[in-house]
C-alpha cells in the first residue's frame, strides 16, 4: 500500500522513498538524536537503508506505518504508527532531526498519525514508548491525550508506556 499524504499548515507526511536514504542517514548519525533510540548509537548509512525497506514493507503488510516527515520539502524525520509484535500493540513513534526540535512538529505529526490510526484504520488503542527520562517525548504523548499506563520491559530496555483508546481520542476531538 502506498501511504497517503497527510498535511498540517507546515508539515507534509509522505511515504518514504529510497532517495531519502542519505538524508535519513544524516539524521540517524547524530548521537543526540539517536540517544533515545534502542541501541543509542549512531546508525551507518546501510542501517538507514534497511530501515526504509522495513518501513515500506510494514505499509505493505499492515496498511499503516511511519511516514517521512518533511518541512519545506526537506526530510526532517519520521512519524507514524507501527505494529510492535513483541507487545501485540500498535505504537505511535516519532524521530526528528534535532534542528527541528521544540517547534511542535513532533506533536503535530503524532497527532496526524493518531488520527489516521483511529479514523482511517479503525484501531481501538495506540501506545507510545519512551525512556523514562525522555521528558520531551513524554510531553508529545501527553499533548496528544495519551496517559501513562505502566513501565514495560522490551528490547532489553525499561520504558514508559503511554496509551490512548479510541473513546478517549474521540472525546478529545469533541471537547
Amino acid at each position: 500500500m502506498k501511504p497517503p499524504i497527510l498535511k498540517t499548515d507546515d508539515l507534509v507526511l509522505r511515504g518514504f522513498e529510497y532517495k531519502d536514504i542519505d538524508r535519513l542517514a544524516m539524521i540517524l548519525n547524530d548521537p543526540i538524536v539517536i540517544g533515545y533510540m534502542p541501541g543509542s548509537r549512531p546508525w551507518p548509512r546501510e542501517a538507514a537503508e534497511r530501515e526504509i525497506g522495513k518501513i515500506i514493507d510494514h505499509w505493505s503488510e499492515r496498511g499503516y506505518g511511519r511516514w517521512a516527515v518533511t518541512y519545506g520539502g526537506c526530510l526532517i524525520g519520521w512519524c507514524g504508527i507501527e505494529h510492535i509484535k513483541e507487545l501485540g500493540e500498535t505504537e505511535v513513534a516519532y524521530l526528528l532531526d534535532r534542528e527541528y526540535w521544540n517547534r511542535g512538529f513532533a506533536t503535530k505529526a503524532a497527532g496526524l498519525s493518531l488520527k489516521y490510526g483511529f479514523e482511517e484504520k479503525g484501531l481501538e488503542r495506540i501506545i507510545a514508548l519512551a525512556f523514562p527520562e525522555n521528558i520531551a517525548s513524554r510531553r508529545v504523548m501527553e499533548k496528544n491525550g495519551m496517559t501513562f499506563e505502566k513501565m514495560t520491559h522490551i528490547w532489553n530496555l525499561d520504558l514508559v508506556q503511554y496509551q490512548i483508546g479510541f473513546k478517549m481520542y474521540k472525546n478529545r476531538q469533541r471537547g
